[in-house]
């Protein structure tokens, strides 16, 4: 946070931070909250014309008033009446993000491959096993994938999304409301291929996807305001790339020093990822992107302990009751190097647990209020 000349700045909530029902009360109105300023202590603040009330401890000289936040986007205004001091903070309420959950498959080529190669045998994409595995989760739990998409892979002998047959189009669209794909990479290989990447290469791959996505599933099965990018980090000329093409939001675990070793962040910095580590949704003005933390811990974790890790997870993040289940499509193949025998079981599980804990699935285009997929 940025303090100001006079030393006034708020607490909570911040400039381009995105709430949900669990950061304060639900009302018909909106979002209750306390809002919170540090002051000096001879200060006479208000907010949206509600005088705040006085420190009451002289150890903090924190400043609250209680303020009902509106379904999309509010604006803050703080007065100070006795210096003349104002400053005002965007924030927002995202009133269909609390008790949510998507299932996002990252690393996607193979079962178009797979498709594209049995294309005059299979009289429908479920006969793929890997589009009929999750298939079966969504009619059990009514899950909704969304499905990052690389462009080519040099697995048998080689497959591009420009051979994808377009024979399938029409069963894409009509399982879009469960199905969607977007830009994740050129390819597997290099890792963090976005991490440095000018504008110009982001815009091509990406743009490059998109279209080719469009083509044989679909615009409808298209995510054209959400993608997941590949290893989590983009400079922020990248991010400009995709937003110029109509993301916008992001997803990655927003650590700096991740065990791995390396930054998953987007772009953002230290600041702007303690943020989305407490409340999971944060706004960047500066680029016109949201951004949202991935927390589903399924992808290397047994069936047996995801309900410990997701318990833990709601006492960690009370402020952040949105689940994004992640697993990569090679660790559900036998001739992946590092296969999962249990991939199907790990979906099952943990659909099941948000089921029986009142989670419901959502695409982010509706969470976040984007509606681009909306019926007329």
């Amino acid at each position: 946070m940025t303090r100001t000349k006079r030393g006034i700045f708020f607490t909570f909530p911040v400039d381009g931070l995105m709430l949900t029902d669990a950061a304060g009360e639900k009302t018909d109105g909106g979002l209750l909250i306390s809002a919170r300023v540090d002051a000096p202590e001879d200060s006479e603040l208000y907010l949206n014309g509600v005088g705040m009330s006085t420190p009451s401890s002289t150890m903090f000289n924190m400043f609250r008033a209680d303020t009902v936040l509106s379904p999309g986007r509010n604006v803050l205004e703080l007065k100070d009446k006795k210096s003349g001091f104002c400053l005002s903070i965007t924030v927002f309420y995202l009133e269909k993000a609390c008790r949510k959950y998507r299932v996002s498959l990252d690393d996607n080529i193979w079962f178009l491959q797979n498709v594209n190669e049995h294309k005059d045998v299979y009289p429908s994409i479920f006969c793929d096993p890997y589009l009929a595995m999750i298939k079966d989760i969504h009619d059990r739990f009514g899950s909704k994938f969304h499905i990052n998409v690389y462009y080519r892979t040099d697995r048998h002998g080689g497959f591009d999304l420009s051979q994808m047959t377009d024979k399938f189009r029409n069963e894409f669209i009509a399982n879009s409301d469960w199905i969607r794909m977007s830009f994740h990479a050129d390819a597997d290989e290099p890792p963090r291929p976005y991490a440095h990447a000018s504008y110009e290469k982001t815009f091509f791959e990406a743009d490059r996807i998109n279209r080719e996505i469009i083509r044989f599933a679909g615009e409808e099965t298209f995510s054209k305001t959400v993608c997941t990018v590949h290893c989590g980090d983009i400079s922020i000329e990248g991010a400009r790339a995709l937003r110029d093409l109509g993301y916008r939001a992001l997803l990655a675990t927003y650590e700096y020093l991740h065990k791995s070793g390396l930054d998953i962040r987007t772009y953002l910095d230290a600041e702007q990822c303690v943020y989305l580590q407490r409340y999971g949704f944060w706004y960047d003005k500066d680029t016109d992107i949201c951004h949202f933390k991935y927390n589903g811990g399924i992808q290397h974790s047994d069936p047996g302990d995801f309900a410990e890790i997701f318990s833990a997870q709601e006492k960690d993040m009370p402020a952040y009751l949105f689940k994004d289940l992640c697993l990569h499509e090679q660790y559900f193949y036998p001739e992946f190097r590092l296969y999962q025998n249990n991939y199907p079981k790990k979906l099952e599980t943990a659909c099941l647990w948000l089921k029986d804990n009142g989670y419901e699935p959502i695409f982010m285009d509706e969470l976040f209020g984007f509606d681009t997929h909306r019926k007329k």
